[in-house]
């Protein structure tokens, strides 16, 4: 796919400098909205560096859903380790272990499968960086919206919606590193 194809594609909202593109993703094998947000809403376009996010997605392999399926069972795990959801625990049992059960996840196959891809988001500030960022928007089986990172064509961890890139370019695994820092606490 071409930028051009994409530009010729894209529904944009000049109030909000925002153009919406659907793209067939063969990793996940079906078409997910693109977004692009722009810094002004003056000429609706994407950069090159948003252009080569594009295609990082596009280029991921299929061996990388092994990755998002790992990242969405631990996102599970975090989530039911720190937030009570209110599932009462049986005999014997613990409250991790209660959430797992009342969301009917026991592996990260359920994890991913009760998941749901939104879109993917690309941004005109992320070419600040020195690294291309694409974000997977992800309602994840525990009912929370994450943003899978992709930095430079490579799936590197998850974080909550809204998280700020800029702490992935010094260091990959920032989110994760948080993510041990509050369960050792």
């Amino acid at each position: 796919m071409t930028k051009e194809e994409i530009l010729e594609k894209t529904t944009w909202d000049y109030y909000i400098a925002m153009g919406t593109c659907p793209v067939y993703v063969p990793l996940f094998e079906k078409e997910i909205p693109f977004i692009f947000f722009q810094d002004s809403n003056l000429t609706p376009s994407i950069t090159e560096k948003m252009f080569e996010c594009v295609k990082d997605i596009l280029a991921l392999e299929k061996l990388e859903l092994e990755t998002i399926k790992e990242m969405l069972w631990e996102e599970c795990y975090f989530a039911f380790s720190v937030t009570d959801y209110g599932c009462e625990p049986i005999a014997g049992e613990t409250d991790l272990e209660a959430n797992f059960r009342e969301f009917g996840i026991s592996n990260k196959e359920d994890a991913y499968s009760k998941s749901e891809i939104i879109e993917i988001q690309i941004a005109q500030e992320y070419d600040t960086y020195s690294g291309r960022y694409a974000e997977i928007k992800i309602n994840s089986a525990s009912d929370n919206l994450i943003s899978i990172i992709v930095k430079n064509g490579k799936i590197i961890d998850f974080d909550d919606d809204g998280t700020n890139l800029g702490s992935f370019e010094e260091d990959e695994q920032y989110a994760k590193k948080a993510r041990e820092k509050t369960l050792k606490t």
